[in-house]
């Protein structure tokens, strides 16, 4: 059986009011009767005490009666009236006559002022009241609450009735806090209702959906960080939208291009020789090194994303790269220079993967640049700061921070002779990101044109 929230929080509530209230009004009404007997104990006790001494000739002379198997029903006092045998006993008002028990030594009950029925009590009683007559015990007095079972009914309905009343109190209460409960548990359930109804709407493909922020609490942090929940997967939905638009043109090109030469050299109009297949070769080459970089940075935005990390020299990675693209740079009469401030460059990092940041950054410039490439490499506090700079056209500040972005280049023509295929600096982003650095483009002071550079924190090292 499925209990909704409502009901298992206003359950709890109901239980632990109940719980609450019993106990303190049940322990109320105990306390309250434990002390009102031990007060009223006290006060018979003493008035006992008071009384006990005149009572010594009357038990003497009640005690002589029972031994001829007769009762001495007459209760003692003071009225001037003679008494029983002639003698004027002593003296209680009626109330007190008719609220004591009189035993002989023995505990065999000579008066029993209210009828109790009792015949004999425990001898050995603490609560009763020693009866003398000259110096020595001859019986015991028992007056009100000291009497074995005895009750005053007066005082048990008082007590009766303020346990009715305090047990009544309880209830309303108890109605007043689960009225109170209630509305409480609909100011917890109403935006829980909100957001349930929200997520659903999610569920179902609808990212515009936002929650109101109405609260400065748990609930209210809960639907900020729903909203911006819904605005980073509108975000990345957005993103997945325009990477496919984006991948589909890019790869449709060089498709179409491979595509309508071959059906050419199929009608004869271009000859099948090798210019004709060297110019279906570098369409294929551009096309796979398009799949190989999608590859790339699919693997690299995956969660289970992993760096295989090693000590190596940063500087002497940069120069590798250098070395390894000298075909390309001759062939475009550039020049590529380094500049290390730093004799310490050991770094711990995954090395193939920053292997392809350096060549991706160094091909970047080379495409752009007009006769110089240099790279700089210093230590900024805790971290290695990495700079590419050229002498090309640079970058404009409004597209600084978009040359991250997969497919963006600034040629607006999108030539691929000037521009790649507009995921090269997007694999930098997320390679430095992996290993908690940063990237930023800018425009080179030294050299004129564009600037990428690199925060790389020494965090990662051993």
């Amino acid at each position: 059986m499925r209990f909704s929230l409502r009901a298992k929080i206003l359950s709890s509530f109901a239980v632990v009011v109940m719980l609450a209230l019993s106990a303190t009004v049940g322990m109320g009404n105990r306390l309250t009767r434990t002390r009102y007997d031990n007060f009223t104990f006290e006060q018979d006790f003493v008035r006992a005490k008071r009384f006990s001494k005149e009572l010594g000739e009357w038990t003497v002379m009640a005690g002589e009666i029972s031994e001829h198997g007769m009762v001495h029903s007459m209760p003692p006092h003071m009225d001037g009236k003679t008494g029983m045998m002639g003698k004027g006993p002593p003296v209680m008002q009626d109330w007190i006559s008719s609220h004591i028990v009189i035993t002989d030594l023995s505990g065999k009950v000579l008066y029993d002022g209210a009828n109790y029925g009792l015949k004999k009590l425990a001898p050995d009683s603490p609560r009763r009241v020693p009866v003398y007559n000259d110096d020595s015990v001859v019986g015991y007095l028992y007056m009100g609450r000291m009497i074995p079972g005895a009750q005053r009914s007066p005082d048990l309905l008082v007590l009766q009735r303020a346990s009715i009343v305090s047990w009544l109190v309880a209830l309303l209460i108890f109605i007043f806090a689960m009225a109170l409960g209630l509305i409480i548990t609909e100011n917890i359930i109403k935006p829980i209702g909100i957001l349930n109804q929200a997520a659903r709407e999610v569920e179902e493909g609808n990212l515009n959906v936002r929650v109101p922020i109405n609260r400065k609490d748990e609930l209210g942090d809960l639907a900020g960080g729903f909203n911006n929940m819904t605005v980073s997967l509108e975000h990345a939905a957005a993103q997945r939208r325009q990477l496919i638009a984006n991948s589909a043109h890019e790869l449709r090109t060089p498709i179409g291009l491979i595509q309508a030469r071959i059906e050419m050299m199929e009608e004869g109009v271009y000859p099948l020789n090798a210019d004709g297949l060297s110019a279906l070769s570098i369409e294929s080459k551009r096309l796979s090194a398009l799949v190989a970089e999608l590859g790339i940075l699919s693997e690299l935005e995956a969660p289970a994303s992993t760096l295989e990390k090693e000590i190596f020299d940063l500087k002497a990675l940069i120069r590798e790269v250098i070395v390894a693209a000298e075909p390309s740079i001759r062939r475009l009469g550039l020049a590529v220079e380094s500049s290390f401030l730093d004799d310490h460059s050991e770094f711990f990092a995954d090395r193939r993967k920053m292997h392809r940041v350096l060549m991706n950054l160094l091909s970047n410039a080379l495409r752009y640049a007009e006769s110089r490439v240099l790279f700089s490499l210093l230590t900024v506090e805790d971290s290695f700061e990495l700079h590419v700079e050229d002498d090309g056209p640079g970058i404009a500040m409004k597209n600084w921070g978009r040359v991250f972005e997969r497919y963006f280049r600034t040629d607006k023509s999108r030539n691929r002779n000037s521009g790649g295929v507009g995921l090269g600096l997007s694999i930098c982003r997320e390679i430095t990101r992996l290993h908690g650095g940063s990237i930023r483009a800018g425009n080179s002071k030294t050299l004129g044109g564009a600037r990428i550079s690199l925060n790389l924190p020494k965090s990662g090292r051993l």
